[in-house]
């Protein structure tokens, strides 16, 4: 009889062996992964980097094991929400790295991050340029490298607007004047040649010449411009075609969007995000969100839009973070505005199965025709107050002749009852930029009454801006620096200035008559003029 043969078993190889065979299978996976991550860099934008700054153990395990990044990224994920909740933000940064380096198509991860950046960890420092740079590193994150890794995911467009919008433009942070004035500079040193040239421009770059730069200066800042903030030249023109330019009542067309303020890079990646994700089927609803950007931008352009330079002066940096009254309402923005409104409500009436015509994009949209209406009745405006009246019937006819200021027996709808009602709205709800607004048109109102000699009426509207001021004042007297408005007579002051600068000729020469003006003289802060 034969003996039986015998058959190969593993546990008949030594365990040192097998260790060993292990260990060399380990090391030659680690360095093939080298290899393939160049691969991918060449292939793909969003090939998965090797790990940056990990400890060592855990930068091999994660290039050895290839394919199970994503259980280490699972668990590395779960540690940084451990870290997050017990407020120890520097250790969840460091995990959150990791995971965006293991896993830099989950756009949720970026989102985290710069949020964390950008509002838990900058509220820390009070010194306004070191929660500054914490702000902007959050605005870099998203823009400069989840973008790059997520082309066609809208949350990460939405999150970059929002802290555009949210952060830097509103003000809920104490130090957001100062957040304004650094973007400022930002884009006034990548757009223009100097301050002085992005004044005289009103805040509208040379598109033309920074898509085909004339020369060697331009030629470096348009490359900068793409380098440093991820913004093409030629979708910056196709934007302001849109929305940066509106006709006025007497048929002449003027720039309206100031590319020196934050709202517009809300309004930008808003735009640029709906172009780019549009064919992301599977993220409607974040779609939506950033659609509502779009317009949302632009009403807050509308409320808050224009630089306070009547005489063209220059704002030193010191006068920007401390003056309250440095932006003011661009009225003329309304057009673009309100067109914005109806493309988003035109996209979602194509493009959504479960739209309903009175959604929220149509609430809102309302809404802003009856402020524009009321706001340009109180900056002596009122034709153009009747035709956006006209416009707000006809495309809302149920929600505009419901209320006090419609009269069903003439069929119409009283415009000075319709401009009250808003009013009290804005008093009530309103923050500092709506409240000055309003203050500052009721003080175009007083003027008006001045010039004609109606005292009695000019008189009574001086006492009703007294009453809002204070009111709002008491409402924020606990924020006196975030939602603080300039004293009263420096508003009053301003903006007649800026009356005797900007109205009707008769109109500035009557006022100054019954003030005891001089021709070519202006306010001084010690004048007293009442």
């Amino acid at each position: 009889m034969m003996p039986p043969k015998k058959s190969f078993s593993l546990n008949s190889v030594p365990r040192p062996v097998l260790v060993g065979i292990m260990m060399l299978g380990m090391l030659g996976a680690f360095f093939s992964q080298h290899s393939l991550n160049n691969q991918r860099g060449r292939l793909s934008p969003t090939y998965l980097e090797p790990l940056q700054d990990a400890p060592p153990m855990l930068a091999l395990t994660a290039n050895a094991l290839g394919g199970f990044r994503g259980i280490i990224a699972t668990y590395l994920w779960l540690r940084a929400n451990e870290m997050q909740l017990q407020d120890r933000y520097s250790e969840q940064m460091q995990l959150s790295e990791w995971v965006s380096q293991l896993q830099p198509t989950v756009p949720m991860v970026w989102v985290n991050r710069a949020w964390n950046m950008a509002y838990n960890i900058s509220k820390t420092y009070e010194d306004p340029e070191i929660r500054w740079r914490y702000v902007y590193d959050g605005v870099k994150m998203l823009r400069d490298r989840g973008i790059k890794y997520n082309p066609q995911e809208p949350i990460i467009y939405n999150e970059l607007c929002y802290i555009f919008e949210h952060k830097i433009a509103h003000n809920l942070d104490d130090h957001h004047r100062y957040f304004k004035l650094r973007w400022m500079e930002m884009m006034q040193d990548v757009l223009w040649e100097s301050q002085e040239e992005a004044n005289r421009m009103e805040g509208v770059p040379d598109f033309d010449a920074l898509i085909n730069p004339p020369n060697q200066e331009v030629a470096k800042r348009a490359e900068r411009l793409r380098r440093e903030f991820g913004m093409d030249p030629i979708e910056m023109k196709l934007l302001h075609e849109r929305y940066g330019r509106a006709k006025r009542m007497d048929g002449t067309v003027v720039n309206v969007l100031d590319w020196r303020f934050a709202e517009v890079q809300t309004l930008y990646w808003g735009v640029l995000g709906r172009k780019r994700c549009a064919n992301n089927p599977s993220r409607e609803r974040e779609l939506r969100k950033l659609e509502k950007k779009i317009y949302i931008s632009m009403m807050y352009l509308f409320y808050r839009g224009k630089m306070n330079l009547p005489s063209g002066r220059s704002i030193s940096p010191g006068d920007f973070v401390s003056n309250r009254f440095y932006v003011v309402p661009n009225l003329d923005i309304a057009e673009s505005t309100h067109r914005s409104y109806l493309d988003m409500v035109e996209v979602a009436q194509a493009t959504r199965l479960d739209h309903h015509t009175e959604g929220t994009t149509e609430i809102g949209h309302m809404n802003f025709l009856k402020r524009n209406i009321s706001w340009l009745y109180f900056y002596n405006r009122e034709e153009e107050a009747l035709k956006w009246l006209e416009i707000a019937v006809e495309l809302y006819p149920e929600k505009m002749t419901w209320g006090p200021e419609f009269d069903p027996e003439t069929d119409t709808i009283d415009l000075e009852k319709l401009v009250r009602s808003r009013l009290e709205d804005d008093i009530q709800r309103g923050g500092d930029y709506q409240v000055q607004a309003i203050l500052i048109g009721m003080l175009v109102k007083h003027f008006t009454y001045l010039a004609l000699g109606d005292e009695d009426n000019a008189i009574e509207y001086y006492e009703f801006i007294e009453r809002i001021y204070a009111r709002y004042v008491e409402r924020f007297k606990n924020s006196p620096e975030r939602m603080g408005l300039p004293p009263l007579e420096d508003l009053r002051r301003t903006r007649l200035t800026a009356f005797l600068l900007e109205e009707d000729p008769k109109m500035i020469a009557q006022l100054r008559t019954r003030m005891g003006l001089g021709p070519d003289e202006l306010p001084s802060p010690d004048s007293g003029n009442e």
